[in-house]
Order: structure tokens, then sequence, then C-alpha cells
């Protein structure tokens, strides 16, 4: 029996009373490796210890919770991220890569019998006010970005809720920014890589310019780790924002007033984001069943008139008004990623707003939702504008993978929150309905898919332009495989 092995034993046996470790645990010679390398305060192998535990279970989609690594690993800097991919490599071993895991799909953040790459530990960031660019590992949440940008009256493009992890850039990242200053991968500067080989390495439009067109959106972790970005950071100041909640049935008012915001809105400070709910309870022909929440945020403290298509509609609710972005990111409640976690699955399509698209979605997912009342607990569908602003911000800033045709046009997010307590049978055929509706429904041609709201079998990338060219990059960066066999995550096959 090897040193690390006898290692990993005695302290499973040793600290049971100390209430840190299990019972004897039999991890893979990558966990055995790691142990002796990084130690036990970097490497947690007994699955009965909190931090076990609080990475294994903190998924957006409590689905993925079923997994149970082999080791969990906290690397603390680049180097230790090389140094963990070549022993996971030469070991053999599955893992994956976690930053706050949000994404929905199996296999993406999470691993079965592998090893588990958290990257919370690294948080670094830091603020440049003679350059005004903004550096941030990748452990940090919007949330905690925003905040510590804010003391330099600058902020960071990002997510819209506070508590979702920073690999959301690498599939685009769409913020309440994005129409002034474009997706949150546009504003990226200079990334530091780990590739699968291990090398460490920089991304910028001078040094390995592929990589870092493939990694603007082109496919997450799929090219390497990104241990470290380097932004263009914006300026920030109070806002004008907050929610309107609709309830009963007043879709028909709603959708046209998102319709026309997306046509005609031409002030760039000001966005939206359309999420109606249906819930399980019975509709009643009231629409008690139903309640959308529009989000509503201007950059500046007077929107003018931006918003009265939507004040118009009667509403219950109006928290309209001036915030911090902190505030923003905390739109409808704090800490909502978290208190939401549930068998979420997400899915997604892309409409122009010029034509019947945009009710012809909204009468497949409402009929849907309606006819399964049993199947869900929660359903939802948003619509994220993609104005002619954004794509021309994208496109001054060099482009991103997804190369992103001119707006306006929308995104439709389609969230499904099943019964907790359902067979796996059961739950497959909910979810082979459901993806059957969400896959009738016509998409536009020639329009991307969003990576960040897509389902694995949707295939996301195959609707990008540049698809051929980031399997060129894919098979530069990765050319064994490593990671395409390893660990989960967008297919180029």
């Amino acid at each position: 029996m090897s040193s690390a092995r006898l290692l990993v034993t005695a302290l499973s046996m040793s600290s049971m009373a100390f209430g840190l470790f299990g019972f004897f645990e039999d991890p893979s010679a990558a966990c055995e490796s790691l142990v002796t390398s990084l130690g036990t305060e970097q490497t947690i192998v007994s699955h009965l210890d909190p931090r076990y535990i609080k990475s294994r279970t903190s998924y957006w989609n409590q689905k993925l919770n079923a997994h149970h690594p082999a080791c969990v690993v906290y690397p603390n800097n680049a180097q230790e991220v090389s140094d963990i991919l070549k022993t996971i490599k030469e070991s053999g071993s599955r893992f994956a890569i976690k930053s706050r895991g949000h994404n929905t799909n199996d296999l993406f953040s999470s691993v079965e019998d592998g090893v588990l790459i958290d990257l919370s530990h690294m948080t670094g960031k830091s603020y440049d006010d003679t350059t005004t660019l903004a550096t941030y590992e990748p452990g940090s949440s919007w949330g905690e970005l925003y905040d510590f940008y804010q003391q330099h009256d600058r902020t960071v493009v990002g997510g819209r809720i506070h508590d979702v992890g920073t690999g959301l850039a690498l599939g685009g990242g769409m913020s309440y920014l994005s129409p002034q200053y474009g997706m949150a991968c546009d504003s990226f500067r200079e990334l530091e890589v780990v590739l699968p080989s291990g090398e460490i390495v920089t991304a910028s439009a001078d040094e390995n310019p592929d990589l870092f067109f493939g990694l603007r959106g082109g496919g997450g972790n799929a090219f390497g780790v990104v241990t470290k970005y380097t932004v263009q950071s914006r300026p920030i100041g109070t806002l004008y924002a907050g929610n309107l909640l609709y309830v009963t049935d007043h879709h028909e008012q709603i959708l046209n007033a998102t319709r026309d915001f997306i046509l005609y809105n031409q002030d760039p400070k000001a966005a939206i984001l359309m999420n109606y709910n249906v819930l399980s309870t019975p509709d009643l022909e009231f629409g008690l069943d139903q309640a959308c929440v529009m989000f509503l945020v201007y950059d500046g403290e007077d929107p003018g008139d931006a918003y009265a298509n939507f004040t118009a509609i009667p509403h219950l609710v109006n928290t309209m008004g001036k915030k911090t972005y902190h505030e923003v990111a905390n739109l409808v409640i704090p800490k909502l990623a978290v208190i939401s976690r549930a068998n979420n699955v997400f899915r997604i399509g892309v409409h122009r707003a010029d034509d019947n698209g945009y009710m012809v979605a909204f009468d497949r997912f409402y009929a849907w939702a309606q006819s399964h009342k049993l199947d869900y607990t929660y359903i939802h569908m948003d619509y994220n504008p993609v104005p002619r602003s954004l794509t021309d911000a994208s496109k001054a800033q060099g482009g991103n993978a997804m190369e992103m045709p001119d707006g306006p046009w929308f995104w439709a997010e389609y969230t499904l929150t099943t019964p907790a307590l359902i067979s796996d049978k059961r739950y497959n055929e909910i979810q082979a309905s459901f993806k059957e509706m969400v896959d009738g429904t016509p998409n536009a041609e020639g329009l991307p898919y969003f990576l960040n709201e897509a389902h694995v079998d949707q295939d996301a990338l195959k609707t990008f332009s540049s698809y051929e060219r980031l399997k060129a990059i894919k098979q530069k960066y990765d050319p064994d495989g490593f990671f395409s066999m390893k660990t989960g995550g967008w297919s180029f096959s």
C-alpha cells in the first residue's frame, strides 16, 4: 500500500472523532497523488467532510447533487490547477471544473467517481485606475465582484444575479449593461489559461488570438481552465431599476410591450428581462396560475418613458426606484440563485421580433404548461432582448465566438423545475415531453443559441457560424482529446 493511501486511510479513520472525515474511502489514484502534493486541506477525500458536501451539493440543478466525486480539490492559483490537471491526466481519471455550479447540464461541472476541481478558493481581484482594467479570478460570484469594484465607481459586465459564478462569461454572459457594452465575454482583454496539457498561457488579441476567440463565448472550459480574467471595467453610479409584478392573465399586453421594446427602444441604457411564470396550481379560467415579473434596469437616474408601455399594464407590485448596482443584482430578492435551487433544467430558443415568433413560442410554452400540471412545480419563460446596440458594441470590441448578427432579436429561455420525489422513469418522460415542445417551436434562421441557457442535447455550438473554426481551435489546444474524453461540456464531434 502506498504512503499516500496509508495517509488517506488513516485520516479517514482517525478524524471521525473530530467530525471531519468519514469511514474508509477508496479514492482514485489521482486523489492519492493530490493528497500527497497538496495536502488534506486542499484535497478532500471523505464524503462526510462538510467541505466535500458543500461542493457536491451546491448546484442550481439539484439533480447534479446525486454525483459523488472521488475527491474534491481546491487550487489556489494557476500553477496548482496545472499540477492537478497533469495528475488527473496521468491517472486517467475523469474530472469536472466548478465555479458556482449554475449550469444545469449533467457533468458540465459535476463528476461521478472522479476529481472535482472547485475553484472557490481563487477569489483574487484588483483594479488599475490608470488603465481602468479590472482583473479577477474565477472563484467569486458576480455580486462579490460588483461590490468590490463599486468602491472605484466601476463595475464589470457580468451576470444579472448576485450569486451566479464567473464561468457564465465563457458562455457569453448577458448583463443589464449589455445593451451598452456587449456580452460579458466582449469585455475580455486578457485571459490566463491552463491548457489541457497543463501549460499556462496568456490568451488575448495579441497572444494566442485563436484561443482568445474560442473563449469569448465559444464553449466554456472546452479549451482549458481560465484562472484569471482581465476585462474592461465600466463606470457605474445610481440606477433606476426594479420589478413589476403582474398576476392573472395579461400575457398578450406584456408580450406586445416586450416585442415593441425589442424593436423600437433606442436607448442603450435601458434593459429589460421578461420572466413569465406558470405555477402548478389550477388556472380556474382566471389566470390564477400565472405571474409575470418584469426586470427593468436603467443605467442612470431618469429612464424617461422607456418603460411606459410596461407600467401602463395593470400590475400588483412596482419596486422601481433609485438603486445601487448591488441592489440591482439582488432583484427580486437576495440569494435568489441559492433559494431557487431545485431540479432545474434550461432550454433555449432564438427568435426575431418582427414576425409572430414571439407569440408562437409563448403559446406553445403556455399550452404545454397547462397540459402538464402534475409534471412540474414551477416553469418559466424568459425573453432576453439582443438590441442592435449590443451587437454593435460586440463588434466594436472584436466580436465573439457567436459572431452575433445585427440586432434586434431575442433569446427565449425555458426553465423547467420538476418535483423532487418522482421516479427516474417519470423524470425522463417529463424531460422528453418538454424537449419535444421546445424543439418543435420554430427558431429564426441564422441566429445563434445562447450557451448559458442551452441544454446539452440542443448542440448549441452548431448554430454558430464559427463552428468549424471552433472545432479547429479545440483540436489545436486539446489534441489528444483529454478534455473531450474526461470531462463534460459542449461537443465538437
